[in-house]
């Protein structure tokens, strides 16, 4: 096969995964325009900024599945563009791996649970019960553990460039998700009942998307503990290791800001601040429907020799960035208060600081990560890795300092400097020398 016949299929399998992504994108964030507004009103906004900030708190033990989750786009890609067959050893590699991961994960979280302060660390008052948020916080992490391996079937497909099929599920359990959300409403469920059937929903279609892809679609690729390969796992977590660390850093950068502005100015404050990002974050997660296809593309064409198609396909990437962000960060930050005021009123009001911080942050989101992508695809992760290091612990420190002194809106400045003075140089510098 050709290069040129390569890069036109796939241009097809891009076209079509973004299509479909696209879709997707719609019902998901449509499903999160209409259950941020049902939540805060339910649940109040101390109450939303609880389970927001246990979510994050949770989502910051990402790291525990040792990179290998995306380390299997990149090995399974480059597997298809070099045609070696190790698919189905690959495959069964990673899912048994990362079941054992999710098991130990699970396991240490539970042993570790009694000895943390749950209370001080999400910044509920000592008056308040602990027992629920408790049980909450319990139950997130078995449902977080759970779907490290649940998931996998997602970037296996993403791998083989059919990320269509990921981007049904995902849509699915967000419907679903809102569906069962509605229902422990109606049926006036406690803040632990609400979290539950928040959650239920992508687990069933997870499991779903698992037997169906595993039994029906491809059971050429079902996982078989006989195909688990030592070398495969130890050349998917020596990949993933580098993944590894930037899951690290990429907790720092990200997830952290709403478990401090929590423990610093209690979860109402954080309400106010996740709804306005989540807001901010709705263009650039657009955007990420051009760039979610383009990794395992990249990778294939890295594997077939084809850097030309890499080199013009991140230059039309970057252009795109520029032209999304910019002008939609112009209007949220002009109109954003109104935006919110119909969206979810309830007495949420994001100031004048906090909205321009959000407008710069999502055009700098958007560049870096149209550039993350191809460096993540070649695999460049040393310079990687201390640039994220570094911005995730600058970030705290800066995050933590500005707090008290200009209130929440510190957070995002503090994601912004940290990003922009410590991530964007390194990507510059060596994007340049690798498209060079």
């Amino acid at each position: 096969m050709t290069s040129q016949i390569r890069a036109q299929e796939r241009n097809q399998k891009i076209i079509k995964t973004a299509w479909s992504g696209l879709a997707a994108k719609i019902i998901t964030v449509s499903v999160s325009l209409v259950m941020v507004p049902l939540s805060v009103y339910y649940l109040g906004k101390e109450q939303y900024g609880l389970w927001v900030t246990v979510s994050s708190m949770v989502a910051m033990l990402s790291f525990m599945d040792g990179g290998a989750g995306n380390a299997v786009i990149n090995l399974i890609a480059h597997s298809a563009g070099a045609n070696d067959n190790n698919l189905v050893k690959i495959i069964s590699t990673a899912f048994f791996s990362l079941a054992a991961l999710a098991l130990i994960g699970c396991l240490l979280f539970l042993a570790a649970f009694p000895f943390v302060s749950w209370g001080w660390l999400l910044g509920v008052p000592d008056s308040s019960p602990l027992t629920e948020l408790n049980a909450v916080v319990i139950i997130v992490g078995i449902f977080f553990f759970v779907s490290i391996f649940t998931t996998l079937v997602g970037k296996i497909q993403r791998g083989l460039q059919e990320g269509s099929l990921d981007n049904f599920w995902a849509a699915l359990a967000s419907i679903l998700s809102l569906i069962f959300v509605y229902v422990a409403i109606q049926n006036s469920a406690s803040l632990l009942g609400f979290v539950i059937a928040f959650l239920v929903g992508p687990l069933l279609a997870y499991m779903t998307s698992n037997i169906h892809y595993y039994f029906i679609r491809r059971r050429d690729l079902r996982p078989q503990l006989g195909r688990f390969d030592r070398v495969i796992a130890k050349n998917l977590f020596a990949v993933g290791g580098m993944f590894f660390v930037l899951q690290i850093a990429g907790v720092l950068q990200g997830q952290a800001d709403n478990v401090i502005i929590a423990n610093m100015l209690g979860p109402a404050a954080v309400a106010d601040y996740s709804i306005c990002m989540k807001l901010f974050l709705i263009p650039p997660m657009l955007f990420g429907l051009m760039l979610t296809p383009l990794w395992p593309a990249y990778r294939e064409a890295v594997g077939s020799g084809d850097m030309q198609w890499v080199k013009q396909i991140f230059i039309k990437s970057m252009r795109a960035a520029l032209l999304i962000s910019l002008p939609s960060a112009i209007l949220l930050v002009l109109f954003g208060s109104q935006i919110i005021a119909l969206w979810v009123n309830h007495g949420v009001v994001p100031s004048t600081g906090l909205l321009i911080g959000c407008g710069c942050w999502m055009v700098a989101l958007s560049l870096g990560s149209a550039a993350a992508v191809v460096v993540n695809a070649l695999q460049i992760m040393t310079p990687q890795i201390i640039a994220a290091f570094l911005s995730g612990v600058v970030n705290i420190v800066l995050t933590i300092w500005l707090i008290p002194h200009v209130g929440a809106e510190g957070a995002v400045y503090g994601t912004l400097i940290s990003y922009v003075f410590c991530v964007v140089p390194i990507y510059w510098l060596y994007l340049r020398k690798v498209m060079r």
